[in-house]
């Protein structure tokens, strides 16, 4: 008997199935758009009309997006394939149920770590069990149970759905509207740094937005130079706010004020101080001298950073970008100091004129050499002492040593080093010829930015981002009045000098954690890490290890050579007390 296939019922069955995708997928739509909009309260709401109104269509156009290629990469081919209803719904829900619970897991990790789902975080999340991720999981199956009767009405209706159909077309004109408007905006707020909107790149999981900016600079709609150097003077567009500091700070008013004398050196490590600067090392061991001091960086502008603002250097792209002062200099003008600047560059770097410095009228830049300045504030300081209404002084005196963009012999470095232990003699023998001394807090300490070429001789200013913790080494000296000498053994860091002098020279009440991430040098501290960093990375430096976090959570680890441990991975509580300590100033919603 001659068996007849009916060609017109199977595609008439998936014609079906496929009008019913499209249902499923919208009401999907909706789900994942409520759901996402959770980011928007979560990442810093932008304060401006633009900034909002980019926010709420990019979310809207961005999981629309997301979810509808989801159907059409996973769910659309297989309609064809694929002819019994039943089981296509079943693909369904389990493949809307587990994006929805990814999502989920996500909005949880990035409301507490400003971080997004992947890889390396869910391995690390799944292995370790995280506790804070239990009550996601407790909503999965309430999601399952919502897919399953939406994929069964919405077939049952599919008639009733297909004649309104007319409606459903505006929604879809308005997704994509949102999603193409949305990348055009940020193409014109990248090319123009409009920070309110570049802000956000990070905020959806799996967001690239447009950025148009080498088809710009081809047809000279913008000039490539001035965006690199917009991008250098004002921090990296796509750095994310940061809430700095976290409160109002207060300060005892009727303490006896002291002078401050910060000398922060370039290009100098404990090598030089032990062998070059023989005045500047008897100096040491007659105050205070910490043997165990570890800058925050092997880059000079970012060890300084963490000096002035005692934060790790992963905020200074946030606090370039945002033109935030150092509470330390905030505090210093509120007390009514008379502040003194000098630098052997004219604070070239961006970090002094659009950030640190950014209230104060500047000049333009001038190169001068350490014996200049160091005249410049002997007469600063002599006029000061002339003032009728004779106000406490605060002075940062920034040295150099070599060239930072020339390699120097070895000889020639250690010469210099020499010479400014002169001028150091002459500055503070000066003080004590002014019976200064006694009243004043000196902090002399500075970045091991050198990278030493012992077979060539030669020193180069160091560009890398190596955590090396003996090339981080560098030294710190310190003179207190009313404060014995000493020599301090202990763990210090760049991040515990600004806290100290809040709290002991400029007597700041708030908690310190509202500032810093540092501690107080002068007090016994109950550390687990040293924290360094980049702009990308945040080490904290073990007793017996090293380990380095990018941005998206990878995690590396080394040992106390400096020999990556591929074997050894992070464990979750050593991760999330890394990663909470660095996102403490970010904005985040936990």
């Amino acid at each position: 008997m001659l068996k007849l296939k009916n060609n017109h019922l199977k595609d008439d069955r998936s014609s079906q199935i496929v009008s019913w995708g499209h249902w499923f997928t919208l009401f999907n739509i909706f789900i994942v758009i409520t759901l996402g909009s959770q980011y928007l309260l979560i990442a810093d709401w932008p304060r401006t009309f633009m900034g909002r109104f980019y926010a709420i269509i990019s979310a809207i156009g961005h999981f629309s997006y997301l979810t509808f290629i989801t159907y059409l990469i996973l769910l659309f081919p297989l309609s064809f394939f694929i002819h019994s209803s039943r089981w296509q719904r079943i693909i369904a829900t389990i493949i809307a149920t587990l994006g929805i619970s990814l999502l989920l897991i996500d909005i949880d990790v990035f409301s507490h770590f400003r971080m997004h789902l992947n890889l390396s975080i869910w391995q690390l999340f799944s292995s370790q069990r995280a506790s804070f991720l239990s009550s996601t999981f407790i909503i999965i199956p309430f999601i399952l149970l919502i897919e399953i009767l939406f994929a069964v009405w919405s077939w049952k209706k599919l008639r009733s759905l297909s004649k309104r159909r007319n409606y459903a077309k505006p929604v879809v004109i308005l997704f994509i509207l949102c999603f193409v408007s949305s990348h055009l905006i940020h193409i014109w707020a990248d090319a123009n740094f409009y920070r309110p909107i570049t802000m956000q790149r990070s905020s959806l999981p799996l967001s690239y937005p447009l950025t148009a900016r080498h088809f710009l600079e081809r047809y000279g709609f913008i000039a490539e130079s001035n965006y690199r150097n917009r991008v250098a003077q004002e921090g990296n567009p796509f750095a994310i706010a940061i809430e700095y500091p976290l409160g109002r700070i207060n300060y005892t008013q009727d303490q006896v004020q002291k002078n401050v004398v910060m000398i922060v050196i370039d290009g100098w490590n404990n090598d030089l101080l032990a062998n070059n600067m023989p005045w500047l090392k008897e100096f040491a061991k007659q105050n205070i001298q910490f043997t165990n001091h570890y800058g925050a960086s092997h880059q000079a502008y970012l060890n300084n950073f963490s000096l002035f603002y005692g934060l790790d250097p992963n905020y200074y792209n946030s606090i370039l970008a945002s033109h935030k002062p150092s509470v330390l200099l905030d505090v210093v003008a509120k007390q009514h100091y008379n502040l003194g600047l000098f630098s052997a560059d004219g604070f070239a770097d961006p970090l002094y004129r659009y950030a640190l410095l950014s209230n104060f009228a500047m000049p333009e830049p001038k190169k001068q050499s350490n014996k200049q300045i160091t005249d410049y504030w002997m007469a600063w300081y002599d006029e000061q002492n002339k003032l009728e209404n004779l106000q406490p002084s605060f002075s940062i005196i920034q040295y150099t040593l070599g060239d930072k963009n020339k390699k120097i012999p070895l000889a020639n470095l250690g010469s210099e080093a020499k010479k400014l232990d002169q001028y150091l003699e002459s500055l503070i023998s000066y003080l004590k010829f002014s019976n200064d001394f006694d009243n004043t807090v000196i902090v002399i300490t500075g970045s091991n930015d050198i990278n030493i070429d012992e077979v060539k001789k030669i020193a180069m200013r160091n560009t890398g981002s190596s955590f090396n913790r003996d090339l981080l080494k560098v030294p710190l000296i310190i003179a207190w009045p009313e404060k014995a000498s000493s020599e301090i053994t202990e763990e210090t860091s760049q991040t515990d000098i600004m806290r100290t002098l809040l709290q002991d020279a400029l007597y700041v009440t708030t908690p310190p954690q509202q500032y810093s991430q540092g501690k107080n040098l002068f007090k016994t501290n109950t550390r687990q890490w040293l924290v360094a960093g980049n702009e990308n990375e945040i080490a904290a430096l073990y007793d017996d290890k090293t380990i380095v976090l990018d941005a998206y959570g990878r995690s590396k680890i080394y040992d106390l050579d400096n020999k990556l441990q591929k074997d050894e991975t992070i464990s979750l509580p050593i991760f999330l007390q890394i990663v909470t300590e660095n996102r403490r100033f970010m904005v985040v919603d936990n």
